[in-house]
């Protein structure tokens, strides 16, 4: 299995610090955070960011990632489509397979109807971008109320309508079971579009309390990890998993020592679903 690190989960960390940190902890991979990139360039170029990656042995696996894709003005768009441009071509310079994007919330008096029509459209434009590199775009569909694409089902049918193959999804076991998404769903997916798998967990309240902040590493909440990552193990998902722990109070800990403890959550989850 190749277990990564997502840049979000330790916000403050300059890109530099965390590449050196992922590889310290023993990731195999890293998801680069885009925030982080633009004071990044203020001190490097994108083959330094190569060269970092390489000696730290630790693959880019994904851009994390451009938010708000649809339900844009024109205008709002094209600065969409010009970080896709952006990311894509840094992307094809340092060997890194794929962009995550994410939807808008939803606003008021908007359809669902409309919200699948636009964001259909946005998803193919920014496809097409990105396929012009060689690189892929993985949509995230977000369990809050207040989100325009909220389960799998309906991501799923979004990437379906785009006809890109280089359109995908990101399954995020937060994501996925606070938003109500169902097993079925799980099982009628193309699995091979499911692009990178973003593991936590989150504290046993009810659904409808739930943030970000209450996220928890693997194994100290009370998702249905096994039963999900069993699953994808069964329908034949041999991708990435990378922790996406987003909780103020983890910041407090040491990032090496809470790295290293999120990496063995990880593969303890993975290990006890028969991920090998």
């Amino acid at each position: 299995m190749l277990v990564g690190w997502n840049g979000e989960t330790l916000p403050d960390l300059s890109l530099e610090r965390e590449i050196e940190l992922a590889s310290a902890a023993g990731y195999g991979g890293i998801e680069l955070f885009v925030p982080k990139l633009r004071p990044f360039f203020e001190r490097h170029s994108v083959a330094d960011l190569a060269r970092m990656l390489e000696a730290a042995r630790v693959q880019p696996l994904s851009m994390n990632g451009i938010e708000n894709i649809n339900l844009r003005s024109a205008e709002e768009f094209e600065d969409v489509k010009n970080e896709c441009r952006w990311l894509a071509g840094i992307s094809s310079q340092i060997g890194c397979k794929t962009i995550v994007v994410v939807p808008s919330p939803l606003a008021a008096g908007i359809s669902r109807e409309q919200v699948r029509k636009e964001t259909i459209g946005s998803l193919g434009d920014l496809a097409d971008i990105a396929a012009q590199e060689g690189v892929g775009v993985a949509f995230e569909f977000l369990a809050p109320a207040t989100c325009s694409v909220r389960t799998l089902t309906e991501a799923w049918d979004i990437v379906q309508a785009t006809g890109r193959a280089n359109a995908g999804l990101v399954f995020d076991t937060y994501h996925f079971h606070v938003g109500g998404s169902s097993w079925e769903a799980l099982e009628a997916i193309d699995i091979d579009c499911v692009f990178i798998v973003h593991v936590n967990d989150a504290e046993a309240l009810p659904l409808e309390q739930l943030t970000d902040a209450h996220r928890l590493l693997p194994g100290e909440g009370f998702f249905p990890l096994q039963q999900m990552f069993a699953a994808l193990e069964r329908r034949g998902y041999h991708g990435p998993y990378s922790l996406e722990v987003m909780r103020p109070a983890y910041r407090q800990r040491d990032p090496l020592e809470y790295a290293i403890a999120g990496l063995r959550a990880c593969r303890a989850a993975l290990e006890k679903a028969g991920v090998s």
